[in-house]
């Protein structure tokens, strides 16, 4: 796989700690020129809930943040919200996402790592599937049937019905349920017409749009092709913007990288 700039977050306890105190320094300055006496308790209990409750990578629902951080005072939330934001994106270096619908919210990664190569063993294995996956997903223009994904996967000689990948493991639960409970995917069931039964399809989830570059997807896939990004022209306007004015793009397909 090419070399690529990721932003995807992991563990790093010794970061952690050096952040913690930083935290602590930041919030007290901060914290003192509030009118409410409790409202830098507030932003700090509020951001070290965040931090513990997003461990596994999953959305963090609002209520839990509310009963965790707050005591079940959820008026309060609104109003520390902007500075928890800030704590988070100055301090740890984390983007807290507020989702479409407006119940959970995804902590994601601000700091780039170099390379892939820079990532833990464990967590590489689980970023170059998904970057397999999610490169496929954008080629095919954004929402593809789970048999074709898996149709694709399996021509790489990576397993789809539960049997163990020497490098990727799992790779059928890691796609159905780790990156679709961590919101990289999102996985729905769609009426397909002709057909007695309903089909899942695979899109991009909200944690994919925030720390995944299209750009670099595009580019990554049309170097090992050696065709321009221009060929793809709705990939190209999803990557880079532009006007949808030509829709006779060349209808290539991930396959054709194999």
């Amino acid at each position: 796989m090419p070399r690529t700039t990721v932003s995807l977050s992991q563990p790093s306890g010794s970061r952690q700690t050096q952040r913690n105190r930083s935290f602590g320094e930041s919030t007290q300055t901060q914290g003192a020129t509030q009118a409410d006496p409790d409202f830098d308790e507030y932003v700090v209990n509020t951001v070290r809930v965040v931090l513990n409750l997003s461990v596994n990578k999953h959305p963090i629902k609002k209520t839990d943040v509310v009963k965790n951080a707050l005591a079940g005072n959820g008026r309060v939330l609104p109003k520390i919200l902007p500075q928890v934001i800030a704590e988070l994106e100055d301090v740890y270096g984390y983007k807290l996402v507020e989702t479409e619908r407006n119940k959970t919210f995804l902590l994601v990664s601000k700091l780039a790592s170099g390379s892939v190569l820079d990532l833990s063993e464990d967590f590489r294995q689980k970023y170059t599937l998904l970057y397999l996956v999610l490169g496929y997903i954008f080629m095919k223009n954004g929402n593809v049937p789970e048999q074709g994904l898996y149709d694709f996967l399996e021509k790489l000689n990576i397993p789809t019905n539960g049997e163990e990948h020497r490098f990727f493991g799992n790779a059928q639960r890691l796609i159905t349920e780790t990156f679709v409970k961590q919101a990289y995917l999102v996985r729905s069931k769609q009426v397909v017409e002709g057909m007695n039964d309903d089909r899942f399809f695979f899109s991009w989830g909200a944690r994919a749009d925030h720390e995944l570059s299209k750009k670099d997807i595009l580019e990554s896939i049309c170097k090992l092709m050696g065709k321009p990004t221009v060929v793809y022209v709705k990939q190209h306007m999803a990557a880079y913007g532009g006007n949808d004015e030509d829709e006779d793009e060349e209808d290539e397909s991930m396959e054709q990288t194999q």
